[in-house]
């Protein structure tokens, strides 16, 4: 189990460096209030080992065995992300701080995560269900920072001076590296703990801990610093002590973002303390001491020697780079909050951050760094070295296209599949598929240049071709006034059967030339755009087909009827005659004595087309021929056999 518990005190041995200052007493006769802020965001059905199950599951599980024990606190819910994808408003009070335990469990168990996570505007949220219902404390539970361009660090500072003694608790499950500071500001701010977990025991665990200090036992958690502390270590105490630093390389400018530090007996495993930020001031008794700072994944250990009324002040070389990403559809524009960032080395990928930038912490070696937003991608290599602090802007020179599909009516269209294409001399049609959805509103990021867009809903489809430019939005409306179609067919003058299995293929001819439906059956319906079509019927028993070309208008119903131009012929013994003995064979020869058509029994009927033929009878112990003709739409009755 992994579980760091990070607070602004640096608990070291000896005599700590402790800020003073306390929570606001309860109110006399006021239950402790408490708010859980719960991440509905999508990343929250990824799964934790080892228990391998996704996190939401793990944290409602946890809280309704937790939550299960009497408590008096006061108790309400704040979600967000959990209702609509891609929208940074998506915050909902559930449950106000007067709710039952059911309302807060119940909403809980049915939490459907699939947004972004905008948690600063759920801490807001939060923090004005509280009030002035004081005591109280915060419990936050979620994988990330906030993504939505809110600054969830400035919100705790500036709520802390608000509302002294309110702590707030921050669970973190799984948070990359480059964004724990930014969560465990939170706690800092107000004195709450932060919990950076990675594995599911680690989650139990905090659950647990942080459950007791928020709602169970809320009485024995207090600020551990002033309404209005920064999250900056508190400065050298008097007598032997230590100040320490860090720098990305040797000589170079002091760090001012938080980093994890821990102070070891000189070889020991076991840290005596840790603290959170830029440097750690402690008092320590003389001995030798391992001094450790971590960013991101970056360490640096130094031994020192303390001896009675030393002040020592050091800094800590991480022999680390700073790189910082910033993506944008065209220069000068906003950030892309959609794009994805892939940082790899050696061909294997070291971060994945999804939104507008990035900012890592890195050893100095060579990676490539690659963003990806809609259809739109760029690539390059970097080489870091130690010390380095490297800015990159990314311009995809990418625009957006909205496509939406309506009826004659006017209406948008639901059950519609858009598709856009690129010209590509190499592809065999000339074309190349960018990107498809199937959103009745979709919204596409491309790069800049022209395409051909193509709305299919049915059997009717509309296109156009659209020209994007580099940090444009261009919005398209793709009509689609389909007409409705019926098509059957006529054999032997008579409408087709269903046991004649008619093969019908519509085809558009004008514009872009493709096939549209095909059917097997004695008729066929569908809904086809306005423009010209070949329809066209096969009976592929009697190798006989026809085709019509058919132009269909705005707003006019269309029902075509093709003629498969052909005669119908029943084959039979003469009235009277014996019957016969063994099978009968029946064979129809055309004009030139090519055999086109057999059957077998005492009777049979063709469906042959326009012309003249012979007839073959053969059984057993008789023989017989008959010519006869075939006209279109015509049946006739052909009596042969033995007489």
């Amino acid at each position: 189990m992994r579980l760091n518990v990070l607070r602004f005190v640096v608990p070291l041995i000896a005599v700590a460096a402790i800020i003073g200052g306390g929570a606001m007493p309860a109110m006399s006769g006021d239950a402790p209030t408490a708010m859980i802020v719960l991440d509905g965001s999508g990343s929250m059905w990824g799964r934790l080992p080892p228990a391998n199950r996704p996190k939401i599951d793990l944290v409602r599980q946890k809280l309704a065995q937790l939550l299960a024990t009497p408590f008096s606190t006061r108790l309400g819910l704040v979600s967000f992300g959990h209702r609509r994808r891609g929208d940074c408003s998506d915050v909902e009070l559930i449950g106000g701080p007067d709710s039952t335990r059911q309302d807060v469990l119940d909403p809980i168990a049915k939490l459907n995560p699939r947004g972004p996570g905008p948690l600063t505007a759920g801490l807001k949220l939060a923090m004005t269900a509280i009030g002035q219902s004081l005591p109280a404390q915060i419990l936050v539970v979620g994988d990330n920072a906030d993504n939505c361009q809110q600054d969830s660090c400035a919100l705790a500072q500036e709520f802390a001076k608000t509302a002294p003694g309110v702590a707030i608790q921050v669970i973190g499950i799984g948070v990359p590296a480059n964004e724990r500071p930014r969560m465990a500001c939170i706690a800092e701010a107000t004195g709450g703990n932060f919990y950076d977990i990675t594995d599911s025991n680690g989650l139990d665990a905090a659950l647990d801990e942080a459950t007791k200090l928020a709602i169970l036992s809320p009485g024995a958690v207090a600020a551990t610093g002033p309404a209005n502390a920064k999250p900056t270590a508190p400065p050298p105490p008097e007598g032997a002590s230590l100040r320490a630093s860090a720098a990305l390389a040797e000589g170079g400018a002091l760090l001012t973002v938080p980093l994890k530090w821990r102070i070891y007996k000189a070889g020991g495993k076991t840290a005596l303390g840790e603290s959170e930020g830029p440097d750690i001031s402690a008092k320590l008794s003389a001995g030798d001491y391992d001094v450790e700072a971590q960013l991101g994944q970056m360490k640096a250990r130094k031994t020192i020697t303390i001896s009675d009324g030393d002040a020592q002040s050091i800094v800590l070389p991480l022999d680390a780079a700073h790189l910082v990403a910033h993506v944008t559809a065209s220069k000068g524009g906003p950030p892309s909050s959609d794009a994805v960032l892939t940082l790899a080395s050696d061909g294997q990928p070291i971060s994945v951050v999804r939104g507008g930038s990035v900012d890592l912490y890195l050893p100095p070696a060579d990676y490539a760094l690659t963003v990806i937003d809609g259809a739109t991608r760029s690539s390059q290599s970097l080489r870091l070295a130690a010390g380095d602090e490297k800015l990159l802007n990314v311009d995809l020179s990418a625009g957006h296209l909205d496509v939406v599909a309506t009826k004659a009516d006017g209406s948008a269209l639901q059950d519609v599949l858009y598709t856009v294409e690129a010209d590509d001399p190499e592809s065999p049609d000339g074309r190349r598929d960018v990107a498809q959805s199937r959103d009745p509103h979709a919204s596409f990021t491309l790069p800049e240049g022209t395409y051909y867009v193509t709305a299919r809903s049915g059997s009717g489809s509309m296109n156009k071709r659209i020209a994007v430019g580099a940090g444009q939005t261009v919005s398209e409306t793709l009509s689609l006034a389909l007409v409705h179609v019926t098509i059957s067919a006529l054999v032997a003058g008579a409408p087709a059967k269903a046991d004649q299995n008619i093969f019908y293929r519509v085809e558009r001819i004008d514009g872009d030339r493709v096939g549209v439906a095909q059917s097997l059956g004695p008729a066929l319906a569908l809904d086809l755009s306005p423009g010209r079509y070949r329809i066209s019927a096969s009976l592929a028993a009697s190798h006989l087909s026809a085709s019509n070309e058919v132009v269909i208008a705005p707003g006019k119903p269309v029902d075509a009827v093709i003629d498969i131009a052909s005669g119908r012929v029943d084959f039979a013994p003469p009235p009277g005659a014996p019957p016969v003995i063994g099978d009968v064979y029946w064979e129809v020869s055309d004009q030139n004595g090519m055999a086109i058509w057999r059957a077998t029994g005492a009777e049979a009927t063709a469906i042959l087309a326009p012309g003249q033929y012979t007839v073959h009878f053969d059984a057993r112990d008789s023989h017989g021929q008959a010519a006869f003709e075939v006209r279109a739409g015509q049946s006739q009755k052909i009596e042969i056999g033995p007489g």
